[in-house]
């Protein structure tokens, strides 16, 4: 799941709402962005999907992979099919 989706599927409640029903929102599958005075404060995230955003911000700092991606990119605007094979190996599959 990308962090626009997450953005995009997020609940807008109130604090008083979110105190008021905190449990129903924590059991939830949706993530929640609490408000207060119509101002975002919080933001309730599934655990599976914030155990995932944590992955991706890890593989940010990964600057050689950061590299392989931009050179990937680069060919593939350029009409250059990326070889499998360069990537399994970068892998180390």
């Amino acid at each position: 799941m990308t962090t626009k989706s997450i953005l995009r599927q997020s609940k807008p409640v109130n604090v008083r709402e979110a105190q008021a029903t905190l449990s129903r929102l924590i059991r939830s599958k949706n993530p929640s962005l609490v408000l207060s005075h119509g101002k975002p404060v919080s933001f309730l995230v599934p655990y599976e999907e914030m155990l995932d955003l944590l992955e991706m911000l890890d593989d940010l700092k990964d600057q050689r992979l950061l590299e392989e991606i931009a050179r990937a990119r680069s060919e593939y605007t350029g009409g250059k099919a990326v070889p499998a094979e360069r990537l399994f190996r970068k892998m180390g599959l």
